[in-house]
């Protein structure tokens, strides 16, 4: 960039930081593209929130997380990867879920055991 005195003043370049994907908003954004017929973009939406999630304080609640893992193996089913469904099965039944938790999660509660029962056909 060259100044009005005509000296030319450095530039340094710009480093672009991704700001971490906050679970929540990956959770809708992956639902969007799930119903858009895009489960590998869905998928990855998941994957890149739950690594950036990882590296942090876990600040998001129980509930939050365990939609995101149902709806994790519901893609992981969705793409035939049943190694992955079970995965992220297993770690949606191993959050400590309150009673009232488990209320307002009927849904996906419900789904989990049809995903379980899908995995045990195949």
């Amino acid at each position: 960039m060259t100044r009005r005195d005509g000296t030319v003043e450095p530039r340094l370049p710009r480093r672009r930081v991704d700001v971490p994907a906050d679970l929540s908003r990956a959770v809708e954004h992956a639902r969007i593209l799930r119903g858009a017929g895009d489960p590998t973009g869905a998928a990855r939406v998941l994957d890149r929130a739950f690594d950036a999630e990882g590296v942090r304080a876990r600040t998001v609640s129980e509930p939050l997380r365990f939609r995101a893992l149902v709806l994790r193996a519901d893609l992981a089913l969705q793409l035939h990867d049943d190694v992955a469904a079970a995965r992220f099965l297993d770690g949606a039944e191993a959050l400590p879920l309150l009673a009232d938790a488990l209320t307002a999660l009927d849904d996906e509660v419900h789904r989990a055991e049809e995903l379980r029962e899908q995995l045990a056909a195949d």
